[in-house]
């Protein structure tokens, strides 16, 4: 048995369990996977999900709980950003949660949410609303640095932390248009 670890920086295997020599640790890791909290196997603890485990419900942002509508966007890569865009409402307001990791430590991950405060009046930009470093428990932000007992020299330098971010949809696809008159004028202004 060997675990493999993929997370946004890469991915770690551990040294090979001959389950036959070492049963016990062939129970543990199959009793955590089995009995132990979602986090064990990666499931992130701020995203609730119905009991049914087929949809997700609510995500948190600071002290906001968004319900959660549909993914809009999903990163399929095993080392990247892990980036998984939500459409999500919060009192009959729609809005967009980009959920992704940043590389780097919590002094440059917020790039991004200061050039959206920068950028707020430009037309077409979408409006920051609020951001969040997640926390995996109070005051212990996630990164994946803290999953890693040893640091390689080939993961050095490269780890992420989990940003989530709350912005104001500009816009919806065209699929999704709500009146004739609205899918002529988007037709329009295409032409």
């Amino acid at each position: 048995l060997r675990v493999h670890v993929h997370d946004h920086s890469g991915g770690i295997v551990t040294p090979e369990i001959n389950i036959h020599e070492n049963p016990d640790a062939f129970k543990r890791v199959m009793a955590c996977i089995v009995f132990g909290r979602r986090d064990c196997i990666g499931f992130d603890l701020t995203i609730t999900i119905n009991p049914k485990m087929t949809s997700f419900e609510g995500i948190a942002v600071n002290e906001n709980v968004y319900n959660l509508l549909k993914v809009i966007f999903c990163n399929q890569g095993l080392v990247g950003r892990g980036t998984v865009c939500y459409l999500a409402r919060r009192d009959g307001e729609e809005f967009i949660i980009k959920d992704h990791w940043v590389k780097g430590d919590k002094s440059v991950v917020l790039n991004e949410v200061e050039m959206l405060k920068a950028l707020k009046d430009i037309p077409g930009v979408p409006q920051y609303v609020e951001h969040c470093l997640v926390e995996v428990e109070p005051g212990k932000v996630d990164d994946t640095q803290m999953y890693r007992q040893k640091i390689y020299n080939s993961t050095q330098g490269v780890y992420r932390t989990h940003v989530r971010l709350v912005l104001k949809p500009r816009a919806r696809p065209l699929h999704e248009f709500r009146t004739r008159k609205e899918l002529v004028k988007a037709l329009r202004d295409i032409v």
